[in-house]
């Protein structure tokens, strides 16, 4: 029998290589500028990269890439799956 636990976790908290689902927003944040930029609730997310002293991060999100700083990515609410 499998085990499909899921964890919400920030975008900043995904590790290099994985993926995660955006689920939402912390209270506050840019929303609109963020789904301007295709970081829309329900869309996968894939962590490409990150610069070598670890800001700006790089995803890839609706086939294109964007590079984003890590304190943006921690207001971005993700589900991982295991």
């Amino acid at each position: 029998m499998a085990d499909n636990t899921t964890n919400i976790v920030t975008l900043a908290d995904v590790a290099i290589g994985g993926s995660a689902v955006i689920r939402d927003f912390e209270e506050g944040a840019r929303a609109r500028r963020f789904v301007e930029m295709g970081f829309v609730p329900g869309t996968t997310v894939t962590v490409l990269r990150s610069a070598p002293l670890g800001d700006p991060i790089e995803y890839a999100v609706m086939g294109g890439r964007i590079a984003m700083r890590r304190s943006d990515a921690s207001v971005i609410l993700v589900e991982v799956s295991f």
